[in-house]
């Protein structure tokens, strides 16, 4: 019942991205190993793991999408998880709750990455692991930094919204569910909520923020706003993309996209690197 509900309140959200899920055309199914992960949310997440194309890994990726029909596809289309495995890293992808191949309950999201992160770290248990999130994936991914036990080092960050609202502003259906919501479960709404997240990091991740300077639904104002708070927190970067649409930073500049997410993954990552010490209490 719980669920249904739940279902029933996501559908102005996220209705029209929530179709069956498709191999993305034109990508080699055969380095991936397919994964079904048990989320906090209640959710059986469907995932993705394919190793590193370097010899030994320097660490481990977790990738969480943006809202829309590719899901976890998107990296694969987009061609991060591959720009990752060249550069050395692990790569797992995931279809948060309801999207992709991953059963529909909560908005828990967080939970989501969290258990996907936790999985990955009991693969790799020697690795350190980092977080790649855009949009929803990104702000959700953030929040997912709040929570106790999450196993990540540092986190790049495109397009990450400040709050719900922020998003959905434009938007007068959802606007007035988040609305309602914020009246008749705060608590819920604040642990979707990246700029109360930004304020309750555990371990204190370094952050790399991306955002589009042409990007209208995840303007650089807002991520400025977040990025301010993230500031006071931990080590948080901010990277202003010129001529880069919502989520495609790397599409606009691949040569520099790839130096700045490679650079920042191995000298955070890097740091981290004693084995038997990646867990955060």
């Amino acid at each position: 019942m719980k669920h249904t509900a739940y279902r029933l309140f996501k559908k102005p959200f996220f209705g029209r991205f929530m179709r069956p899920w498709r191999w993305p055309e034109g990508i080699d199914q055969g380095p991936w190993q397919r994964l079904s992960i048990a989320s906090g949310s209640g959710a059986r997440l469907a995932a993705l793991l394919a190793e590193a194309h370097t010899p030994e890994a320097k660490g481990a990726v977790l990738l969480a999408h943006p809202m829309g029909t590719a899901a976890k596809g998107f990296w694969l289309k987009q061609g991060h998880a591959e720009l990752l495995r060249r550069a050395g890293y692990h790569v797992m992808l995931f279809d948060l709750n309801g999207f992709g191949e991953s059963s529909s309950t909560t908005m828990d999201y967080p939970l989501d990455v969290l258990a996907a992160g936790q999985a990955l770290q009991t693969r790799y248990p020697q690795l350190p692991l980092a977080l790649l999130g855009a949009s929803m994936g990104a702000a959700m991914s953030l929040c997912a930094l709040a929570e106790a036990g999450h196993p990540f080092k540092a986190a790049v960050l495109e397009s990450a919204f400040p709050t719900l609202l922020h998003f959905w502003r434009r938007y007068p259906i959802p606007r007035l569910g988040i609305q309602l919501s914020r009246l008749l479960y705060p608590a819920g709404e604040r642990r979707l909520r990246p700029l109360h997240a930004a304020t309750r990091l555990v371990g204190q991740p370094p952050l790399l923020l991306i955002y589009g300077e042409d990007d209208p639904y995840t303007p650089v104002r807002d991520g400025r706003q977040l990025h301010q708070a993230l500031a006071q927190a931990t080590h948080s970067e901010f990277w202003q993309v010129p001529g880069a649409q919502h989520t495609l930073a790397y599409a606009a500049q691949p040569e520099a996209y790839t130096q700045r997410v490679s650079a920042f993954l191995d000298s955070h990552l890097a740091a981290q690197g004693h084995p038997h010490n990646h867990a955060i209490a």
